[in-house]
């Protein structure tokens, strides 16, 4: 029996790699080294975290679809009734598409449409959103939640990068006007049933040498979500894809042990109290949202 006083998280961040297909420039240019999660680890993670939480988020950086055994860590997430969240730049969906759309485990898939954007004509748009639209089309059938994100503001008012896919999309989903006169950014549009467009502001990945903004403000980190990367270092927030914060590692140490202490209590009490105590913190823009 799990005790009553484990703190529960909305949310975990699981990274089950931090290997990509694409380089993007809103993404840090890590310096940890490349792995995979093995589904042995995976596994025992997963019982560690027991009673923790009932969704698991695969990614801080890194395509989880590159993830060789992506199909045994999906039926890992099933054998501990866990709902996931998938954040993908959709360049492999027609290779996953199958096992994604057969997965009872999977919630959410989150398709970041501003990393192709950045890739030019090279893959070819036409042949991305095919893939793209071919699982729209078959997820519809599914209870599958799916999140299109433009997260690349600002953008040129002629000529941005996003306009050819938001045409397409609008002409894929019948749409009565152009997106592009739609879309508010931090404001989601439904496409149709369970499918949502959204738009917002690049951010700045809080890791060194982004500026320090002051140690006022707070976070959700540490109180509705926490990170773990791809080595089991357990870190405050999806944010810190650096570990600028090591809280602990949790192949060798307790969940509980390592959200409880010493470092983590006095960041979360900052939080409670509007005073950041970490220099990540300090650099961070996200945070400002609160």
């Amino acid at each position: 029996m799990i005790p009553q006083s484990l703190q529960k998280f909305k949310k975990i961040y699981l990274e089950i790699t931090n290997r990509c297909n694409l380089s993007c420039s809103f993404c840090p240019q890590s310096g940890r080294a490349k792995a995979c999660m093995s589904p042995a680890a995976f596994r025992a993670i997963l019982g560690k975290l027991a009673g923790h939480t009932e969704h698991l988020a695969l990614h801080v950086l890194g395509e989880p679809l590159l993830h060789p055994e992506l199909d045994e860590i999906l039926a890992l997430c099933q054998e501990h009734s866990l709902k996931v969240n998938l954040t993908t730049n959709g360049t492999l969906l027609p290779q996953r598409q199958p096992l994604l759309l057969a997965s009872p485990a999977l919630r959410q898939v989150n398709i970041s449409l501003h990393s192709f954007s950045e890739q030019g004509a090279n893959p070819p748009l036409a042949g991305y959103l095919t893939g793209i639209f071919a699982f729209l089309q078959e997820a519809a059938a599914t209870g599958l939640l799916i999140s299109l994100r433009f997260w690349n503001l600002p953008a040129a008012a002629d000529g941005s990068p996003n306009d050819p896919i938001l045409k397409a999309l609008a002409d894929f989903f019948a749409l009565p006007e152009p997106l592009v006169t739609r879309l508010t950014p931090g404001h989601g549009l439904t496409l149709a049933p369970r499918v949502f467009l959204s738009q917002n502001a690049r951010f700045t990945w809080p890791h060194a040498p982004a500026p320090d903004l002051g140690d006022q403000g707070t976070c959700r980190g540490l109180r509705d979500h926490v990170a773990i990367l791809v080595d089991g270092t357990v870190v405050p927030c999806c944010l810190d894809a650096e570990a600028d914060i090591p809280l602990g590692n949790i192949h060798s140490q307790s969940f509980e042990e390592i959200i409880n202490s010493p470092r983590a209590t006095a960041i979360r009490t900052g939080f409670t109290q509007r005073r950041l105590c970490e220099p990540l913190c300090r650099r961070c823009t996200f945070r400002q949202s609160f």
